[in-house]
């Protein structure tokens, strides 16, 4: 990031938020290292947008940097779960296939390569077995 970049947009580093008194938005504050607090509100419509504009733009400088995708990795102590309301899997085109993730009214979907469903299908299988069953 430039000089200038960093005296235009200065890094946050913490965010804290609640609903708005209404129930319409999503009231945020985010905290920059020099102390300066950046308050906005973002209608709960729009947050899946916002969500999918900051993943998309993050894997795309991620893939720049390191020339590729990195594998997720569950539980590494730097996210946080996200309670999934609902999941589900759309009919490939091609190569690729979707699963759309909903948490409440925003639903986010992302586009995976066929090859994956196979061992994501295994997983899902493994996870959901009570430890006693019999794998059919």
């Amino acid at each position: 990031m430039t000089d200038q970049d960093r005296r235009r947009y200065p890094t946050v580093y913490a965010f804290e938020g609640r609903p708005s008194d209404d129930g319409s938005a999503l009231l945020v504050e985010a905290t920059a290292f020099d102390g300066t607090a950046l308050r906005f509100a973002l209608p709960l419509d729009n947050v899946q947008h916002f969500i999918a504009f900051l993943l998309l733009w993050v894997g795309t400088i991620s893939a720049t940097q390191q020339g590729g995708q990195e594998t997720a990795t569950i539980a590494n102590g730097q996210s946080l779960p996200v309670p999934a309301t609902s999941i589900a899997i759309g009919e490939p085109a091609g190569e690729e296939g979707y699963i759309a993730i909903s948490v409440g009214r925003a639903e986010l979907v992302f586009s995976v390569p066929v090859s994956s469903f196979g061992a994501l299908g295994e997983t899902l299988l493994l996870a959901g077995n009570a430890a006693n069953a019999i794998v059919a």
